[in-house]
């Protein structure tokens, strides 16, 4: 049996079971939230899981909430007692037992609740991700990834994978992006924007701020294809812990924001476009990198000519919850109607995926 090291990603829906109605929650507004938390280590290890609920209203609630895993495995307890408040938020433990990796990488979890005289059904499709142990060479060449972790996503028929590795020096991402065409970085690149990948590495327990006054607590990177303008790839550092979150509202010469510490390689492969970096150790000392170390991450991917921002936040199934200074503006990806959402999500790093 192969294990993998892993990080539980969600894309959810929720239905609501109202006097067998079959609406759906958004269109009941259902007044409690669901959503899986993450796991950090193989599902074979028997960890404690969390899912979450939230009180949408202003009345308390009184309830039993129940997770359902792949047939075979089961959890300690099997159903807990909730009492919410109004507004209130619960991260709520499962203990796993029984519980197989599957080669697939995917796993169906169900999460009820009854409260209120209601029952509500919250339905997931889960797979594990996570950074394993390896030192990747940064030139586009996929050989190397081979024994990462890949998670897929979907926005507008288009497909992105995200893998990730760590190693004593660096923090490194590779991004496969399903794109019409590259449009590659121009000191003025025009209306239209450019193509690049946008994404943030959190220090484990940050709490992320909707106010303009408080300080980032995030490091921002963006990454593109130089078009000829540089010497190479380019990665541009946005935000660093402790800057002001006003920063993230003005665009900047993002000549000025190169770093030289990063290593960039974009590529075109048929009709997809492949983003190598890697983040040396020195531009994200905040953050500690070790096995079953955790931390935060978030992605953003900019296709402005087909797809518009793909928000991995939104297709991994976190609440909605608006906040313009999640992201900063780059000067040179247009943000159309996209509002920017909290986007972190927790990140496991481990030895190995096997």
């Amino acid at each position: 049996m192969r294990r993998r090291c892993s990080l539980l990603i969600v894309t959810a829906y929720l239905v609501l079971d109202w006097g067998g109605t079959g609406l759906t929650g958004e269109e009941t507004n259902a007044p409690i939230a669901l959503r899986a938390g993450h796991f950090t280590v193989p599902p074979s290890t028997g960890p404690v899981t969390h899912l979450f609920i939230k009180n949408l209203t202003d009345k308390t609630y009184r309830g039993i909430i129940r997770m359902q895993f792949p047939a075979g495995w089961r959890s300690n307890p099997q159903e807990q007692s909730i009492f919410l408040d109004s507004r209130q938020t619960k991260r709520v433990p499962f203990v796993l037992e029984n519980a197989m990796d599957r080669e697939s990488n995917f796993y169906p979890v169900e999460i009820t609740a009854e409260v209120g005289g209601i029952r509500i059904v919250h339905k997931q499709n889960v797979v594990c991700a996570s950074a394993p142990f390896f030192k990747p060479k940064i030139d586009g060449n996929s050989k190397d990834w081979r024994d990462a972790i890949p998670v897929t996503f979907s926005h507008r028929h288009k497909k992105t994978v995200v893998k990730t590795y760590w190693n004593q020096r660096q923090f490194c991402l590779w991004v496969e992006v399903e794109e019409n065409k590259l449009i590659g970085y121009r000191k003025k690149p025009g209306v239209g924007g450019i193509d690049a990948v946008q994404f943030a590495l959190f220090p484990r327990g940050a709490v992320p701020s909707s106010k303009p006054t408080a300080k980032a607590q995030r490091y921002e990177f963006l990454i593109a294809d130089s078009a000829g303008l540089f010497s190479a790839d380019t990665c541009f550092m946005l935000l660093k812990p402790e800057d002001s979150l006003r920063m993230t509202q003005f665009s900047r010469d993002l000549s000025n924001l190169i770093c030289k510490e990063a290593k960039v390689v974009v590529k075109r492969r048929k009709k997809t476009t492949l983003y190598e970096c890697a983040i040396a150790y020195s531009l994200i000392p905040k953050i500690k990198l070790g096995v079953g170390c955790e931390i935060g991450f978030a992605l953003l991917v900019h296709d402005p000519d087909g797809t518009g921002i793909r928000d991995w936040s939104e297709s991994m199934g976190l609440w909605p919850s608006p906040n313009r200074y999640a992201w900063c503006v780059s000067g040179v990806t247009p943000w159309g109607q996209y509002i920017p959402k909290m986007n972190k999500m927790d990140w496991g790093l481990c030895s190995s995926k096997h």
